[in-house]
């Protein structure tokens, strides 16, 4: 039986023997695509080639790539764990020719691999083609011995691939295996529909071979062309449980030793039915959190950050359904690493960053899961009070959308208690949140789509050249008008070269102005990339962009806003360095931004930095400053300059060259940004903030050079004022506000024994005019007056406190103040008012409250409510002496 690594091995030397470059897969989470959430296939790093941008003149590529499918189009959760074959994390095999071979040499060597070196049994290969596809039809007669009436065609929502809306598009041509049993596996094949590209699960689809040969333009034409290319992908988890001879990919070696590990963990035995479940949803949702999170993404609310934490928390819910009440996920990471680390070294790499951050938001989400878990008994008690067998969707979407609960998870929940839930609603509202996603995903993309452009003059690229020149002579390449979202117009304006740096890897795009040959101006308010490109978002008169862009303009950057923006950039180097000095090498970039205003620098720490750590920090770096240190930048081969020890981000992609930003003997970072000539121009740094973005990552704020001139500036004039306002000098300006502070407690102290002994004082005479009262029942309401809302729950404690120590059981006080522009209102009752009298306080002050606008409730011991018209606070009582009244003639 073959392993894992040998199938993964096979796949890779069978084409690169066909003359493929093996091309490292790119990080699970996306660095340079606002569009996508998480890398989905093989082709995404290949998308800028597919829509023209091929500088490097790729024509076979080969690869293992590193694949999430948790949201959007792509979203198989609900299924994961479930079924057999659906995960969340999985790898796919792919090849690619950009305008090389096509349909002819994919098909046969697709064959050749399945069956001449892993030797599938050919009686279980089936093949689809799209329906006017007679050219792959052709081949796959021609090319393989596979029969012919297991070539079935199929319409477009089978077998026709579409990266979008608009762009690159093809017809496919899909194998598929059938699992079944061979002893009763049907031969006749009547009706495929059922089985292959059906609902049928014991056809499985193998492998995707997508002929890429139109272009899908905005009205909906498929234009064929000019180079047609190859994209392919192979679910690697599918073939090695075929390969194994598994009837589950849980049941490879890929998963196996991660379920035995949980079965360890939790005492129980896995099987493959049902009742695994939870097993199989934990060791795949391990993986997903393994990969995501060495590759940069952290949990949090929003973003992929989001659907890491939704991740996590379900995994965490189906483990208690094994016994695991306490965290656990994260003693699964070494398992993982085991198992994947030799494909994917940095899993190994990070592997105790990886369990840090998933322990602690395990530990996060412990208290969050107990209150979904009493929110879901609440909504359990309501549908029984009412009589009802269905679960409101709004109550189920609430409790995935604040709690982490997926909707599965709830049904199942639900189940137990003999319910079901209006999933009807549940999926209303999740499409309605999935519509605003993609509204804002459309919005990110600010216009940077295929469709629009009107092209002047042929560009692959742009060629930055901004490192040297603040200003240069340029032409237009194309140009398109998009919304600016003010109901207004903006023009993306792309260049043939640049001197404006476009927003990539923290740093911030410049701004600044294209001057025209009749002496117009075009402001430039951003730069962005865009595959090999830049983009200018500008602002101009339209008669000024419709001008003749045949000639050249003049290109000029802001180079004030330039300047501080290096001075930042050079800063975060030299932080990290400094970080990884004073608290360990285990200090990681974990992300940045970098303006002309200052600079914020993310990185891997498990603790807030104590204070002398913060001024080490900042000490060293300011060291380094003085010193003057040269700053040079190189061109290196990727692999030389990571052996040199260069820091690189993890989770970014590199070409095979890199530049890299030596600081001397200080540090040395694989990095494209602007940076100063010589440390000593960065001036006096400064840290602002040290806090905390999640689980294992801190944030680090600082200025450099005139900003922190004028923050010291501000700084001294705040420390003027105040000892002008505290009648002394500077030197002695923190005794005198000691010593100010310490009188301010001692007051403060006074003033509570005070309160205390008056509001002692008040609940006494409360207590006193209720047992005036000459019948049974003890009661009295009293109205407190404007009071401050601490010294009105002080003398409700009191009073609640003396009935329950005083035995006052058939007691009842209602109290009622006004803070603020608010009306408190209180009640509290003893046993015998409650049990002989039928005393209710929710009742008492929920009628009250009423009268005042307001609401609240309660036991019927003790209730609490407010209003919002104090006007009618006489009416809110006498509505209270009016219930109480009637309860005691109602005893009687």
């Amino acid at each position: 039986m073959k392993t894992s690594k040998e199938i993964r091995n096979d796949f890779i030397n069978f084409f690169k023997k066909h003359d493929h470059a093996i091309i490292p897969g790119a990080p699970v989470v996306p660095q340079d695509d606002p569009t996508l959430l998480f890398t989905n296939a093989g082709m995404n790093q290949f998308k800028t080639i597919f829509l023209g941008d091929n500088p490097a003149g790729l024509r076979r590529a080969a690869n293992t790539q590193k694949c999430m499918r948790v949201s959007g189009k792509h979203n198989d959760l609900e299924e994961v764990g479930r079924d057999h074959y659906h995960h969340t994390f999985f790898e796919m095999l792919g090849n690619w020719s950009f305008g090389d071979y096509y349909k002819k040499e994919a098909i046969r060597w697709g064959w050749e691999l399945l069956t001449g070196v892993w030797k599938l049994d050919k009686d279980r290969l089936f093949v689809t083609v799209y329906k006017d596809d007679d050219e792959a039809m052709g081949f796959w007669k021609s090319e393989t011995d596979i029969p012919h009436e297991r070539i079935m065609r199929f319409g477009e929502a089978g077998n026709f691939w579409e990266m979008g809306e608009t762009g690159p598009c093809g017809p496919c041509s899909e194998i598929h295996y059938d699992t079944g049993d061979a002893a009763t596996r049907e031969r006749t094949f009547a009706d495929p529909v059922a089985g292959v590209n059906g609902e049928n699960a014991r056809y499985r689809e193998l492998w995707n071979l997508v002929f890429i040969q139109y272009n899908r333009e905005k009205g909906g034409a498929l234009v064929p062309l000019t180079s047609k290319h190859v994209d392919t992908g192979m679910g690697f988890e599918r073939v090695v449980a075929i390969l194994q001879g598994v009837d589950s990919n849980y049941h490879t070696d890929l998963f196996m030793p991660i379920i035995r590990e949980l079965e360890k963990i939790s005492g129980r035995t896995y099987k493959p039915g049902a009742e695994g479940t939870p097993f199989r949803v934990a060791a795949d949702h391990t993986r997903a959190l393994v990969f995501a999170i060495t590759d940069g993404a952290f949990p949090s609310n929003e973003g992929r950050g989001y659907v890491v934490r939704r991740l996590l928390r379900r995994a965490a819910r189906f483990g208690r359904e094994l016994g695991c009440t306490e965290p656990f996920l994260h003693r699964l990471v070494p398992q993982v690493a085991a198992v994947m680390g030799e494909a994917f070294p940095e899993i190994k790499e990070r592997r105790a960053h990886v369990e840090e951050v998933i322990r602690s938001e395990e530990e996060r989400f412990g208290a969050t899961l107990e209150q979904g878990i009493q929110k879901f008994g609440v909504m359990v008690d309501q549908c029984s009070k009412q009589g009802a067998k269905v679960l409101a969707g709004s109550d189920v979407f609430a409790l995935y959308d604040t709690y982490g609960f997926p909707m599965d998870l709830t049904r199942l929940m639900a189940a137990e208690k003999g319910l079901t839930i209006d999933e009807k609603e549940f999926g209303r509202l999740m499409e309605e949140q999935k519509t605003r996603g993609r509204e804002a995903r459309r919005a990110d993309e600010a216009g940077l789509t295929p469709g629009g452009w009107i092209e002047i003059a042929p560009c692959a690229g742009t060629t930055f050249v901004g490192y040297e020149q603040d200003r240069a002579a340029v032409n237009v390449c194309r140009y398109k008008a998009v919304e600016n979202g003010e109901g207004g117009t903006a023009y993306l304006l792309i260049l043939d070269k640049t001197p404006f740096y476009a927003a990539s890897g923290g740093q911030v795009g410049d701004i600044g102005c294209l001057r025209t040959t009749t002496g117009k101006t075009i402001i430039v308010n951003d730069t962005i990339k865009w595959n090999d490109l830049v983009v200018h978002r500008c602002h101009a008169d339209s008669a000024v962009i419709r001008e003749d862009f045949s000639g050249s303009l003049i290109a000029a950057i802001e180079q004030e806003r330039r300047a501080a923006i290096r001075r930042n950039h050079s800063a975060t180097h030299l932080l990290q360095a400094a970080l990884r000095t004073i608290l360990g090498s285990h200090v990681r970039q974990s992300g940045s931004r970098v303006d002309a205003s200052g600079l914020r620098f993310d990185f891997t720490h498990f603790k807030a930095l104590e204070k002398d750590q913060l001024d080490g920090v900042e000490n060293l770096v300011n060291a380094w400053i003085l010193d003057d240190v040269k700053v040079d930048t190189v061109i290196m081969d990727t692999e030389e300059a990571k052996k040199e020890g260069a820091m690189a981000l993890f989770g970014e992609k590199y070409g095979d060259r890199v530049r890299v930003v030596i600081i001397g003997g200080v540090s040395k970072e694989l990095c494209g940004g602007t940076h100063v000539s010589s440390t000593g121009r960065i001036g006096l740094f400064h840290i602002v903030e040290e806090s905390s973005i999640s689980a294992g990552v801190r944030r680090i704020e600082a200025i450099t050079g005139m900003e922190s001139l004028k923050f010291f500036q501000r700084t001294e004039c705040i420390v003027q004022e105040a000892a002008a306002l505290f009648k002394t000098g500077r030197g002695a300006l923190l005794e005198r506000m000691k010593a100010t502070l310490d009188t301010v407690d001692e007051l403060a102290r006074n003033h509570a024994a005070l309160s205390a002994e008056q509001t002692s004082h008040k609940t006494g005479l409360i207590l006193e005019s209720a047992c005036a009262n000459k019948g049974a029942l003890k009661w009295h309401v009293h109205n407190a007056g404007s009071i401050d809302k601490k010294s009105f729950g002080a003398i409700l404690n009191g009073v609640s406190d003396a009935i329950r120590q005083k035995k006052l059981d058939t007691a009842v006080i209602v109290l009622a103040g006004v803070s603020e522009g608010a009306v408190m209102l209180a009640a509290c009752a003893g046993d015998a008012a409650v049990r002989e009298f039928g005393i209710h306080c929710g009742e008492i002050v929920k009628a009250a409250s009423v009268k005042v606008s307001g609401s609240g409730g309660g036991s019927a011991a003790r209730a609490q409510a407010g209003g919002k018209d104090p006007s009618k606070l006489d009416d809110a009582l006498a509505e209270a002496r009016r219930i109480i009244s009637q309860k005691t003639k109602a005893a009687r």
